[in-house]
């Protein structure tokens, strides 16, 4: 049975207390409650076994026989699941009856069992006195790293004396008036300056004015910077900051093994409507494909998320500060609020797993629901902002930096900035996922998470930067790295060359006992093992370690996540493997040997858990020398070779399906995306992957690609020589070359199969001999969801016949050369191979032009009607509102080849009089805009090189005839003011690095 609050404002549910309800839980109403329970069982158990039958009875001659057979055999394994969960045996007790509430309540005992967050040995205490004006964002974001004093209406007056700064947030729910007419000119009258951060995105509101009246104005969002620019005065200075993170809060430190399996919501942030959150796109498949799963789930209102309780105290500092402690603005819960109108809530199906007003009193306050995210191994967001490359819900940083992998609906900053996130895009691939995810494979989700969180978002460093320009003397921490090796190997210089962390210096033994010191200082000692091989994120998960546990040793775990995982992000007395470790500013005799560093640690032999003094990590980052082959980025593979590796792969394996991905500086994508979800395809050990590297310059790329190639054995990895070819065309006629399974198709990194599309896909063609390929629909995320419904468009160029699509003669023409993607198709590889297709090499835009001429040589298709992968359309991680005249290169290359061959087959004519003027227009003119000012002239050259290509066009658009007049196309924008955007998108990627992902760009299929 379930209690259900339906009304969470009524007073009344206030006063419903636990003991009240469990009062109520009697051995009667259990009794019937397991009667109820196995009853509905067999009904769904016997409802399922019609369903089985039904399928099963269908005639076997049908076209679909394969796919009814396997909906029969679901429905007959889940008739057998749920009469064995329905048997007398398996409800024999009422623990076999675990609820959503007792679910919660477990969960929340466990949690109080984890030791308390830390502040980082590298990231002490700031000695910094602020005044917060501001809500629960920056609270947490800041929550311990300084001395915060809350300023109020009623308490300013007497908390602005010894104040070094005055900081106010956005989502602060202060007056206007307050703050410009009383606090604002108060402070600066004091000497004090005044910083407004914005983290709320471009829709300012009164924050436009306000930041008029402060000192300094930083701003989370680019968009929103640049508006704050044109209301500021000139000089008040106007810089992009990363959202911030307190690990005082927010820690993966006790975290493994997860003390619960509860997968939970614990609210979200809204500070305006989210009407697109009642979309079907949205909840849906987050809510139902967890619950799919079978974990136990629990789900908190927006409007019960636990907040900050506003104190003129000063938060505390860490525990091993000696001065006196303080209360904390956690300390006791705020009043319940009450649901504004425009909050979004719940869904009424989701009733049984959402928790009641008494239920989430239980979670108390905001330091209660931090540590309830350090409990889960898995946790759910809701953004309520979808279109915004940097404004998303808190948790999904605050969740990362717990260790703790996230589910979450749609947003693009999220898909851009943070491939670890999962993105629901249905039901049954979240369900598939939680259920066939490897503990490796967890455990590289949540590392990742970790690292990127405390390298890019550490509050310290973010109230650090605000504080140094705003004029206050605080020191900026170093994370200046000092590796020691006596047997520096080729292997090992490569393996520190290729380190993301950025300051690295190399000695040996010997020079550390002669007092030799490094040019450049250090504040990190990391010896390395000349029988190991590092990865290039090695260095950096140390230096994130020292940022959020205060141990000033640390070290990796040797074995595999099974074998390390009761060790992992907990304490201990010592170091099993130098060459594993690192040392956070040894004592100055500790450097004459190795013996001598490790005897420093003898102190520790006997400490409790709390005080010991080494932190264990994870197990990721190193291997032993030789696991896995050596690869020469210099030269690439031979291609001979690799035809003999990959033809030999698909024959001992028996392989039907090959999936080509081109694969450059996009490492961390191609793990998380595309083949995350090529793993949880049901026909995953019968694909032949293809990782084609074109180049790729990014070390830890690489290393993605040998690792997936070496841990699956149904993977094979081809590299280009080093410096890549400027688009995916070459990585793809190499795929295609090198697949010697029956059948073909393409997946790019930062996309994703969906909901085992290919396996249909491939299904439906095996019936359909006679077609060259069966293409489904396209699902697409940019600002809004849609599917792209190619066999709607496709009706007046094909013929519709015994279950095929035939296209009729000038197909093309009747399209008017409307592409589908190449990723939502399955195509006979001969066939595919014999029309000795090349995708011009440097293009953009080439996919489609590669489809058109497909589609040309196409006797039938199989149409599925059904999207068979998720294409993202609004990656923003490298190339981004600034156009430059190579971007129209890369077109022109296309343009000139395409040209030729619709010469060649006769369709030049036809093509200029129906495409040709209005693609140029739509699209390159749009693109044009975008151009610094000082190359519009070069551009314009590329763009009249490309016409020339298509020799004497007859423009008819006035947009297109005027093209070439100074008066046209000129940017909204001055030169000084996108070269700015363009600065404040690069300071928002913060360490990614450059040209990690290829501009989502091709040419549509409008």
């Amino acid at each position: 049975m379930r209690w259900i609050d339906l009304h969470p404002s009524d007073a009344a549910s206030e006063t419903t207390t636990v003991a009240e309800r469990d009062a109520a839980t009697d051995a009667d109403v259990l009794s019937a409650a397991r009667v109820a329970h196995q009853t509905a069982l067999a009904s769904a158990a016997q409802a399922h076994r019609a369903a089985a039958k039904s399928w099963s009875g269908l005639a076997q001659d049908s076209m679909a026989t394969s796919l009814h057979q396997r909906h029969a055999s679901a429905h007959l394994s889940r008739a057998d699941a749920l009469s064995e969960t329905g048997s007398p045996a398996t409800l024999a007790g009422a623990d076999q009856l675990e609820s959503p509430t007792l679910a919660w309540r477990k969960a929340l005992s466990a949690a109080t069992q984890l030791p308390p967050a830390e502040a980082g040995v590298s990231r002490p205490h700031l000695d910094l006195r602020v005044g917060l004006v501001a809500g629960p964002r920056l609270h947490a974001g800041f929550f311990g790293l300084a001395e915060f004093r809350d300023l109020t209406s009623e308490n300013w007056e007497t908390q602005l004396e010894n104040l070094d700064l005055v900081l106010i947030g956005s989502e602060a729910e202060d007056s206007r008036e307050f703050l410009t007419e009383t606090l604002i000119p108060a402070a600066r009258a004091q000497g004090l300056s005044v910083a407004l951060v914005v983290t709320s995105g471009p829709r300012l509101g009164p924050w436009s004015v306000i930041a008029e009246s402060c000192t300094h104005v930083f701003a989370t969002d680019p968009e929103a910077a640049t508006l704050l620019r044109s209301h500021c005065p000139e000089n008040t200075p106007v810089e992009v900051i990363p959202h911030p993170v307190s690990p005082m809060l927010h820690s993966p430190l006790g975290t493994r093994p997860a003390p619960t399996r509860l997968i939970a919501l614990l609210g979200i942030e809204q500070l305006r409507p989210a009407p697109h959150l009642d979309e079907p796109q949205f909840i849906p498949p987050l809510f139902d494909g967890v619950l799919g799963s079978g974990r136990p789930t629990a789900l908190l209102p927006p409007h019960l998320t636990p907040g900050f309780q506003a104190t003129s105290a000063p938060t505390p500092r860490p525990a091993s500060d000696p001065s006196p402690k303080r209360r904390s603005p956690l300390a006791s819960p705020p009043a319940s609020r009450e649901p504004q109108p425009y909050h979004w809530a719940i869904p009424a199906d989701y009733a049984p797993w959402t928790l009641t007003r008494a239920e989430a009193a239980l979670l108390g306050t905001a330091a209660e629901s931090a540590r309830m995210q350090r409990a889960m191994d898995v946790g759910l967001a809701v953004n309520a902002v979808k279109d915004s490359q940097a404004v998303f819900d808190p948790q999904i940083l605050q969740l990362q930096a717990c260790g703790t992998m996230v589910f979450s609906t749609y947003n693009q900053g999220v898909n851009s900035y943070y491939p670890q996130v999962h993105i629901a895009n249905s039901a049954e691939d979240v369900s598939k996922t939680l259920e066939t995810m490897s503990l490796d494979e967890l455990r590289r989700v949540q590392g990742d998470g970790i690292r990127r969180i405390f390298t890019d978002h550490h509050g310290s460093d973010v109230l650090t930067r605000i504080a140094r320009t705003a004029g206050c003397a605080v020191e900026a921490a170093q994370d200046r790295v000092l590796v020691v090796v006596d047997d520096l190997t080729d292997a090992l210089r490569a393996d520190i060359a290729s380190q993301t962390h950025p300051r690295v210096e190399t000695t040996s033994w010997a020079e550390l006992a002669a007092g030799t010191p490094p040019t450049g200082g250090f504040e990190i000692l990391v010896p390395l093992d000349p029988t190991r091989r590092y990865s290039p994120e090695y260095l950096a998960d140390h230096v994130a370690a020292f940022r959020y546990q205060g141990a000033s040793v640390t070290t990796k775990l040797d074995g595999d996540a099974a074998s390390t995982d009761d060790a992992a992000h907990q304490r201990r007395a010592g170091v099993t493997d130098l060459g594993l470790s690192a040392w956070w500013r040894p004592a100055f005799a500790a450097l004459r040997s190795p013996d001598a560093l490790l005897k420093t640690l003898e102190a520790g032999q006997g400490a409790s858990s709390s005080t010991m003094p080494v932190y264990a990590l994870d197990h990721l980052g190193h291997r032993p020398v030789g696991a896995r082959r050596d690869i020469d980025r210099e030269q690439g593979t031979d291609i001979a070779e690799a035809r003999e590796e990959f033809r030999r792969t698909v024959e001992e394996q028996g392989l039907e399906l090959a999936v080509v991905v081109p694969i450059y500086n996009n490492g961390d994508h191609l793990r998380h995306k595309a083949f995350a979800s090529l793993r949880r395809s049901s026909i995953f050990e019968k694909m032949h992957i293809l990782l084609i590297n074109d180049g790729s310059t990014d070390a830890s790329t690489v290393e993605t690609i040998e690792e997936l190639a070496h841990a699956w054995p149904n993977v094979s990895a081809f590299h280009h020589s080093l410096g890549g070819s400027g688009s995916a065309s070459r990585p793809r006629n190499t795929g295609l070359a090198l697949s010697f399974t029956e059948f073909v198709t393409y997946l790019d990194p930062d996309d994703e199969e969906l909901e085992d599309g290919y396996w249909e896909l491939l299904e439906r063609l095996r019936e359909a001999p006679a077609a060259d390929y069966a293409l489904g629909t396209m699902a697409v995320w940019t600002r809004n969801y849609a599917v792209h419904d190619y066999h709607e468009r496709f009706q007046a160029g094909v013929e519709h016949r015994d279950g095929l699509d035939w296209p009729k003669p000038e197909a093309l023409v009747a399209l008017n050369f409307r592409p589908a993607s190449i990723e939502a198709l399955v195509a006979r590889t001969a066939w595919l191979q014999s029309l000795g297709l090349v995708q011009p090499v440097g293009a953009v835009g080439q996919d489609t032009y590669f489809f058109q001429q497909m589609f040309f040589h196409t006797r039938a298709y199989v149409p599925v009607y059904r999207p068979v992968y998720t294409y993202y359309g609004a990656v923003e991680t490298s190339i981004v509102n600034v156009i430059s005249p190579n971007y129209f290169r890369k077109y022109l290359i296309l343009e000139q080849d395409r040209a030729a061959w619709l010469r060649e087959v006769g369709l030049l004519e036809v093509y200029l009089e129906q495409r040709f003027e209005s693609f140029f227009v739509s699209w390159y003119l749009q693109k044009f805009k975008h151009v610094l000012p000082h190359e519009r002239e070069e551009a314009a050259g590329v763009l009249r090189e490309l016409i020339a290509a298509y020799g004497d066009v007859r423009w008819r658009d006035p947009r297109g005839r005027s093209f070439f007049r100074s008066s046209q196309g000129r940017p909204d924008e001055t030169a000084g003011q996108l070269q700015t955007r363009w600065q404040d998108r690069r300071s928002q990627q913060g360490r990614n690095r450059p040209g990690t992902i290829d501009v989502k760009d091709s040419e549509g299929d409008d």
